[in-house]
């Protein structure tokens, strides 16, 4: 790893800001965002109504029991709305939100560009590639070297010709089983983060096995691990065992879903482990009170028209507004709290 001029710095897609400005981060969201490659048509002609409805209040609550079966609830694609959205997050104190949308999600980088803009915002880019579904047709014979140098690329030059520059790897998507495409996307996003410094995301498979064996593979890699954070390991259902092993292993743990009371679903032929907040902020207090404090970032993970304030879901602003208080009330101290939402991201996301 060279030192650089991003060196210290997190990068937004409008340029670098000392570390010191991040402020109160949200380290994992989608505001632009496409979940498209999740949805299936349905045989059942009832089914595939809905399945191609617009998204409104009047069906929002049956598509809520499985948010993959309309077609319109996968995509996120209004910036007006993302605007509104992510005002209500600055009204409740927010400062820097990280967009980890990359190739498979329906990127944007202009339109990120134009909601910070709008909202006065920090916003972070993703960079990389999600997970196998989404991947482009010629993922087999892309090489790791290519796929690390457009990582690079994005993060020093812009993504395509937009000049709008990543700031974040990932998120770096993972499945069960973990196939070669996604094992050689891994191998160039650790390369990529060890030759730039960039934070690296990971989407791991929804397993605590193969998670275990994902942060193996970034090991070897030459991934910087403490710079490294392995995601969704509440609605995964991950050990705390599993937890502890990939903190000890110098990597951060994403605690997602703040607010997500949907009904369980299936995802990738999994039953997400959607609990409650207070489930989580348990959770959390429990890995606190073992010394894990440094190892642990908080977000919503926003990523489907439902969980807006417009479609009457629990928006960007639910932790700061709602989670916040239940985690005082529970015992957490504000030293605490700024370590979770300020501290551990300023130190995550800026670059070594």
């Amino acid at each position: 790893m060279i030192q650089t001029q991003l060196t210290g710095k997190v990068q937004t897609v409008l340029g670098p800001i000392d570390a010191d400005d991040i402020g109160t981060t949200l380290f994992h969201e989608h505001l632009l965002v496409s979940m498209a490659a999740y949805f299936q048509e349905p045989a059942e002609p009832a089914a595939k109504k809905l399945a191609h409805e617009p998204l409104t209040m009047e069906n929002v609550r049956q598509v809520r029991l499985d948010r993959n079966i309309n077609l319109d609830n996968t995509i996120l694609a209004d910036e007006q709305i993302a605007i509104k959205e992510a005002l209500l997050y600055k009204e409740a104190g927010g400062k820097t939100i990280a967009d980890v949308s990359n190739n498979g999600l329906g990127r944007n980088p202009l339109g990120l560009q134009h909601i910070a803009q709008a909202t006065g915002l920090n916003i972070i880019m993703g960079a990389g590639y999600y997970v196998r579904i989404s991947h482009p047709s010629d993922m087999a014979t892309k090489t790791e070297e290519e796929i690390t140098n457009e990582i690079v690329r994005d993060i020093t030059v812009g993504v395509g010709d937009t000049g709008v520059r990543s700031g974040v790897i990932g998120e770096i998507g993972c499945t069960e089983p973990l196939l070669d495409g996604e094992r050689k996307v891994l191998r160039a996003a650790a390369k990529a983060q060890k030759e730039i410094g960039a934070p690296l995301m990971i989407h791991p498979p929804f397993n605590d096995d193969l998670a275990l064996e994902v942060v193996q593979i970034l090991t070897d890699a030459g991934a910087d691990l403490e710079h490294t954070v392995i995601c969704h390991v509440n609605v995964y259902g991950f050990s705390p065992n599993t937890c502890r092993e990939i903190a000890n292993a110098g990597c951060y743990i994403g605690y997602e879903s703040f607010g997500n009371l949907a009904y369980p679903h299936l995802y990738l032929g999994h039953l997400l482990q959607h609990r409650s907040d207070l489930d989580y902020i348990d959770a959390i207090i429990r890995l606190i009170d073992d010394g894990y404090i440094d190892h642990i970032l908080v977000a919503h993970d926003i990523c489907f028209k439902d969980f807006l304030r417009t479609y009457g879901g629990h928006g960007y602003a639910h932790i700061l507004e709602n989670a916040i208080p239940i985690m005082k009330i529970q015992g957490m101290s504000d030293n605490q709290i700024n370590t979770l939402f300020f501290e551990n991201p300023k130190k995550y996301f800026q670059f070594h």
